[in-house]
């Protein structure tokens, strides 16, 4: 069968063979080969360019851009369109007087035909204001083998381009004021006002923390300028002016001065609002301890104090500040006269001094967050306890603090710091516990139980940790940033029982940790990077503290305890200036015949700044001291 169809076959193919190469026996010579076609060469184009169009832009507005890209034949499947935003009133046959890149879109597997897409982005902070070009270059870096490669942009010697029918459409960017401040936001740092009864504040030192909580402002100018920050409460339906603490005099004053560096760029403060004593009774009258809520409303206000300058609009230089308000109240008083003061709140500043005929507790704490927890936010805890069993003859001090960080709203738990000690008169049960907990790990432990004893503890750390990665835009490029904190946490606390006296003095939480981030870049840039000088939390809260369980007093029995406590801090949170950085590598453009188009190349740079302040919050303050005497 094999051998019969090859038979079949062998002339057929003979007969194919001569028809397709002709008798070369005769004197023809052979058939004519056809021409074949060559393959057909791609082209691409941007055929419109259209916008939510509102006419008229302000900086850092939102504009969506949409546009359609037309394919034809392409060989290759990734198209690459940068979009530049070029000023439309510039003067002809010059460079454009500023060019921004916006954006660079990659269509992956672009298929043959017309592509319908946008984008949206902020418009950039210009220096010219007026009409400007939204234009686009396909395939910037010609990686395709077109056609025609005169329409990829705008082009001076594209006939159709000269005639004024070129893919791109116009905005008009208003003016930035030529010298303005501006609230962004600003905030009751922690949430909440939380404030003492009026007989709470004995003890509490002339720098005690009504109200903290910072401003995000702007400044649009193109020199430094200063400006004074006024606070008021309202009070009764009535504003009344109230004092704000300055970090430089360590008082508190009328104003605090705030010094704005950078052109619009936002700039944070740290206000620390101090009550009078009457305006802290005047809100505590009108405070129902009863209501479901109650509120407390400030009012901010920025004041020009720049020489020779006139602010363009002052109607924007105030806002309010509505936070829910708390009070601890007081809860006992007893006949012995210690005042029995209890806070009802336990997460925020507390004062309490109770005496209840067996038992005297002295305490303070201190628990606050400051900064932006999508930036930078600190929170900080801080306490510290003396107690006086009078029937058990004994005493127990407490003291310990934390961190926690927030960092692009990420929440860790940097570190922490606990001592317990407890003294009987007749040495039983007699001695302490201490540990030391960073990053949710106990790192330290020691716990001793003697008829009497002294020790110092002292432990020191200190490391480099990446807490977080994020990504921001920089201008139009995309970065991936790595942030995190260096430094050094600790505590050197001394403490003792000896002769029936328990105490305990030293620094019982220190820290000191500054901010550092490295950044990567997604897109081929000239250079980009992190500028960091910030410190986040500079912080030593140091406690002196004692309790004598006293059986005589010159010879005679009058059994007594005689007790000291006070509990100190010296805080600086979130200062310095944090940003990035990404230096472009674009297109310049110049303008002829009414059209923009590419005439070379340049370097633009661009900055995100996340923090630019000079402390969100720094004070020495005493937290809470007391001391007396009470018979056993």
């Amino acid at each position: 069968m094999k051998k019969h169809s090859f038979k079949l076959l062998a002339p057929i193919a003979a007969a194919m063979l001569t028809s397709a190469c002709g008798d070369w026996s005769s004197n023809e010579g052979p058939a004519e080969v056809p021409d074949i076609p060559p393959a057909p060469v791609a082209n691409l184009t941007i055929s419109s360019i259209d916008a939510n169009n509102l006419n008229v832009y302000k900086m850092d507005e939102v504009i969506r851009v949409d546009y359609q890209l037309e394919v034809t034949e392409l060989n290759q499947p990734d198209v690459d369109v940068d979009f530049y935003l070029v000023h439309g009133d510039s003067a002809e046959d010059e460079e454009i007087a500023e060019t921004h890149f916006l954006a660079s879109v990659t269509h992956a597997a672009a298929e043959n035909g017309s592509i319908v897409d946008s984008f949206s982005v902020n418009i950039p902070a210009v220096e010219h204001t007026g009409n400007y070009w939204i234009v686009a270059i396909v395939d910037p870096d010609n990686e395709v083998a077109e056609e025609n490669e005169v329409d990829n942009h705008p082009n001076i010697d594209n006939e159709q381009h000269v005639e004024g029918d070129f893919p791109a459409i116009q905005i008009e960017i208003s003016a930035s004021p030529e010298h303005e401040f501006d609230f962004v936001s600003s905030y009751v740092d922690g949430g909440i006002v939380v404030l003492d009864s009026p007989e709470v504040h004995e003890g509490t030192g002339e720098h005690h923390s009504d109200i903290i909580g910072h401003i995000d402002a702007v400044y649009h100018g193109d020199h430094e300028a200063t400006a004074a920050l006024t606070a008021e409460v309202e009070i009764d339906g009535t504003y009344q002016p109230v004092s704000l603490w300055d970090s430089v005099s360590q008082s508190y004053t009328d104003s605090q001065s705030v010094t704005f560096t950078y052109n619009g760029e936002e700039h944070f403060f740290g206000f620390d609002i101090g009550l009078t004593d009457d305006q802290l009774a005047a809100i505590y009258a009108t405070y129902a301890a009863d209501a479901i809520s109650n509120e407390i409303t400030l009012r901010l206000t920025l004041t020009d104090t720049t020489d020779a300058a006139i602010e363009a609009d002052t109607g924007n230089n105030s806002v309010e500040i509505t936070s829910p308000l708390y009070f601890f109240e007081r809860t006992d008083e007893s006949d012995d006269g210690v005042d029995g003061l209890a806070g009802k709140n336990e997460l925020m500043t507390a004062k309490d001094v109770t005496f209840t005929g067996n038992k005297l507790t002295v305490d303070g704490s201190y628990d606050k967050s400051y900064g932006d927890a999508s930036k930078f936010k600190v929170g900080v805890e801080l306490g510290g306890e003396l107690a006086v069993d009078l029937l058990d003859k004994a005493a127990a001090l407490e003291a310990g603090g934390s961190v926690d960080m927030w960092i692009f709203n990420a929440h860790n738990t940097i570190f922490g710091a606990s001592f317990d000690g407890q003294a009987y008169i007749t040495g039983v049960n007699t001695g302490y516990d201490s540990e030391m907990i960073i990053f949710n790990t106990t790192v330290y432990e020691d716990s001793n139980w003697v008829a009497q004893f002294e020790k110092t503890f002292e432990k020191s750390w200190e490391e480099e940790r990446i807490l977080v990665q994020a990504k921001f835009s920089v201008g139009p490029i995309p970065m991936k940033v790595s942030a995190g904190v260096d430094g050094g946490v600790g505590f050197e606390l001394t403490v003792g029982y000896a002769l029936s006296e328990l105490y305990a003095n030293g620094d019982i939480f220190s820290a000191n940790f500054g901010g550092f981030a490295q950044g990567g870049v997604d897109l081929l840039v000239a250079s980009a990077g992190v500028t960091i000088d910030i410190n986040i939390v500079d912080n030593v809260l140091a406690m002196d503290s004692s309790a004598e369980l006293a059986l005589l007093e010159e010879g005679t029995v009058n059994p007594r305890v005689d007790y000291s406590f006070e509990l100190t801090d010296d805080i600086d949170v979130i200062s310095g200036r944090f940003g990035l950085f990404a230096e472009v590598s674009g297109i310049k453009w110049c303008k002829k015949w009414g059209i923009p188009y590419p005439c070379g190349t340049k370097k633009t740079t661009y900055y995100l700044w996340f923090y630019q302040t000079p402390s969100v919050f720094q004070k020495s303050w005493t937290i809470f001291s007391k001391e007396g005497s009470v018979s056993i």
